[in-house]
């Protein structure tokens, strides 16, 4: 049951960017019910009205609870965490991304987790994602599976934990070292698309460039507003991003910056990391910005900080945040970190407030949003 966890974490993490490949025009005409797992012979099915109510209020029924059991409290948190995941998209964007050939790899990719008696694997998977998008609440876990055109979607459980597996779906590089490369990297490169379709020609009051933490709170902050974050992000992919952006003439007014966590857990050195964070200021200026604003790099709990693959030591984050200050000088531009205070204690994230150690929970992404509403005067 532990792999039907990580399933549904993988399968979270596709969607955020894989939706990018998507759109079918019209509606299913069923949805579906249950979703199954199947291991051989064996099957275990969870009724998707139960999974929305556990996800709505955390309320368990005794089919959902014979799941639960099996996971830890914080896996418990995490995959509270990932039903809370939901994706306000543009379907004109997502429509054009449908023709891209790395789109249609990732489908078909996700789509062979999932049996199916027929052929319709990659069109099943682009129904769901294109209605479940147009749903009110956005595209998530729920809102996908309520809108998968099957009564019954079943997870071939071999299947997905070798997908899984396969790292290249996530990134180019062979290396278990974290490191940047978001631009070479199949997930990374679809975002990126998706992102220049997007926004291509328009203006934003307010712009939102960062890693996987800004990421995580979506693009809800309303009209005018647009939220460039992605996962894995640092200054060498952000510099290549803004350059995507002032080529799709990009206009932002209000630009704040949330970068330096992975800069400093994959290592970047001082100078480099000065240097990036100056040239994409320099950047984000052709986009006709108004006022440029630094926050500071998000700090880890003391605990992840141990962890290499997870996060920087805080030590390390500390320094990022010195330079950032530097930077901030020479180019003139404010660090503005005030409204992140709650979320630490003594120069640590708060236990509290993140699903891992790194990233924020319903709580952490609160007092995040709330900080960025009132930088941008809402």
């Amino acid at each position: 049951m532990n792999y039907f966890y990580r399933f549904l974490l993988c399968l979270s993490g596709c969607l955020i960017f894989q939706t990018v490949d998507s759109i079918i025009t019209s509606s299913p005409s069923f949805a579906a019910d249950k979703i199954v797992v199947r291991y051989g012979l064996f099957e275990q099915a969870l009724p998707v009205k139960d999974i929305r109510k556990y996800a709505e209020t955390q309320q368990v029924s005794p089919d959902l609870q014979s799941f639960l059991r099996y996971l830890s409290a914080e896996q418990k948190q995490q995959l509270q965490s990932v039903l809370q995941v939901k994706m306000s998209l543009d379907v004109a964007a997502l429509d054009k991304l449908t023709n891209t050939i790395m789109g249609k790899q990732i489908l078909y990719f996700v789509s062979q987790a999932i049996a199916r008696r027929d052929t319709s694997g990659t069109s099943a998977l682009r129904s769901a994602i294109i209605i479940g998008s147009k749903s009110q609440e956005g595209l998530g876990i729920v809102s996908f599976l309520e809108a998968y055109p099957s009564n019954r979607l079943i997870v071939d459980l071999p299947k997905a934990v070798k997908l899984i597996g396969m790292s290249n779906l996530y990134s180019s590089s062979s290396s278990n070292a974290p490191k940047d490369d978001i631009t070479s990297s199949p997930l990374g490169q679809l975002a990126l698309q998706y992102q220049t379709f997007a926004t291509q020609g328009k203006q934003y009051s307010g712009c939102l460039f960062g890693d996987s933490i800004s990421a995580g709170l979506g693009n809800n902050f309303g009209e005018g507003k647009f939220n460039f974050g992605l996962n894995g992000l640092s200054t060498i992919s952000l510099i290549e991003q803004v350059k995507a952006l002032v080529s799709n003439n990009v206009k932002c007014e209000k630009a704040v910056i949330a970068i330096g966590a992975n800069d400093a857990l994959y290592g970047i050195s001082d100078e480099m990391f000065s240097k990036n964070l100056q040239e994409a200021i320099a950047l984000v200026r052709k986009m006709e910005t108004k006022e440029i604003l630094l926050l500071p790099a998000f700090y880890s709990t003391v605990t992840a900080s141990s962890k290499p693959n997870l996060a920087a030591p805080l030590s390390k984050v500390e320094q990022i945040n010195n330079l950032i200050n530097q930077v901030a000088a020479t180019e003139k531009v404010s660090v503005i970190g005030q409204g992140l205070a709650p979320l630490y204690e003594n120069k640590a994230l708060k236990e509290n407030l993140t699903t891992d150690g790194v990233h924020l929970n319903a709580e952490g992404l609160k007092i995040y949003r709330q900080a960025l509403l009132e930088i941008w005067g809402n």
